[in-house]
């Protein structure tokens, strides 16, 4: 029965999820629309998606290309992804439900308008979609483009009950959801993406690493630098990173609960694929914390941060779930980085138990270093002198 499926279907995934689905879904409009020139800067400069929201509809619209008619057709309107649909190149997708799930999540009537190259549709489905057993094709209409440029409009124009009460004004969602997207499309912003959510642009939340640099060759002692590793396996490429995101606190800090709740948000891993967020800050066991050697997460180790990033064209090699913002830790690819993630964590650990009394002597010199994101940390490290690893 069809309200079987769709309530199984959206059971499982969280609002703000299903908005990044569709967030997802410009950005491979994106990807797959730039030039040739973008593409080589790997940039997205000039592409953009606007997202507007209250208690009676919802609306995200972009400037990333459209729909073509043929995977309007073969593909972004059917229920899962046919075997043969080629990948596309930094796409995210495997099943083929986002956008369909996050519609189904929202609300019970839904519009979207593409405007391609090649021509102009409107897609709709109505409430009745949803009440009738035997209904389940959506209607298509070739219609006059309702954006100036080539893009999509998607409106949500009845939504659920639980739906207009997250999106109320002083809600919950609408304060954090912000926050949400700086921090999960941070990667995409950086390469020029813009987003705004109710007229408001969203600020990236980048991942940032300690790197001291070598300003005295004479002087002799270790640096405080990131731990990286760096690998291809089976077509996925990984960059690894984990060191230092601040200085250590004191014991006096630790046992400030407000300072250390605060601290500790911003600790533990962040694992990105092809340049999306699917899992922020994990201190748990998915990301070797408490495992193999590691201790479990404490307060004295608020100051360590990781980001592992996997990039591949093909999404089915990503360990990534369904719902795109959490990681399957069974793929074979997880399971042999996690166990370089808990090298790296094992090294700061023991430095962190090691430099334990000595917080206030260290704090100058931290106050004197470097902190880079992702990119920077990439830039530097092809001119570092990194060991290979046997075996891998």
């Amino acid at each position: 029965a069809k309200n079987f499926f769709v309530s199984m279907l959206t059971r499982d995934i969280e609002l703000q999820d299903a908005i990044l689905d569709l967030l997802d879904n410009c950005v491979d409009g994106a990807m797959r629309t730039r030039t040739k020139t973008l593409a080589e800067r790997d940039s997205l400069e000039g592409f953009w998606a606007h997202i507007r929201y209250d208690e009676r509809r919802f609306v995200i619209e972009d400037n990333c290309g459209g729909i073509p008619w043929k995977l309007a057709h073969e593909y972004a309107f059917r229920m899962g992804r046919p075997e043969n649909t080629p990948s596309e190149s930094g796409a995210i997708g495997v099943v083929g439900i986002g956008m369909k799930r996050a519609i189904f999540k929202m609300g019970r009537e839904c519009h979207v308008h593409s405007n391609h190259e090649d021509d102009a549709f409107l897609v709709t489905i109505p409430p009745e979609w949803f009440d009738r057993d035997d209904l389940w094709e959506f209607k298509a209409d070739r219609e006059k483009p309702s954006t100036k440029e080539y893009g999509t409009i998607l409106e949500i124009t009845e939504p659920t009950e639980p739906t207009k009460l997250a999106f109320k004004d002083g809600s919950t969602f609408s304060e954090n959801f912000p926050s949400i997207v700086g921090e999960s499309y941070s990667y995409l912003i950086e390469k020029g993406f813009k987003i705004l959510i109710n007229k408001h642009p969203v600020k990236r939340k980048p991942v940032k690493l300690c790197f001291e640099a070598n300003t005295d060759p004479k002087k002799k002692g270790q640096l405080i630098r990131p731990f990286i590793y760096k690998a291809k396996y089976d077509g996925v490429e990984v960059f690894m990173a984990v060191g230092y995101r601040s200085r250590l606190l004191t014991q006096e800090e630790q046992d400030d609960e407000k300072e250390v709740s605060f601290a500790a948000k911003e600790a533990g891993w962040t694992v990105v694929c092809n340049d999306r967020v699917v899992l922020s800050n994990d201190r748990t066991l998915k990301t070797g914390w408490g495992l193999g050697g590691v201790p479990n997460f404490h307060n004295q180790f608020s100051c360590i941060a990781g980001i592992v990033e996997f990039k591949s064209d093909d999404m089915a090699k990503l360990p990534v779930t369904t719902t795109k913002r959490g990681v399957d830790t069974s793929k074979d690819i997880y399971t042999l980085v996690r166990q370089r993630m808990q090298e790296g964590t094992r090294h700061f650990t023991r430095n962190t138990n090691r430099w334990k009394g000595f917080e206030s002597e260290l704090k100058d010199r931290f106050d004197r270093l470097s902190f880079l994101d992702l990119v920077d940390v990439k830039e530097i490290a092809k001119r570092l002198p990194l060991t290979s690893v046997r075996g891998e």
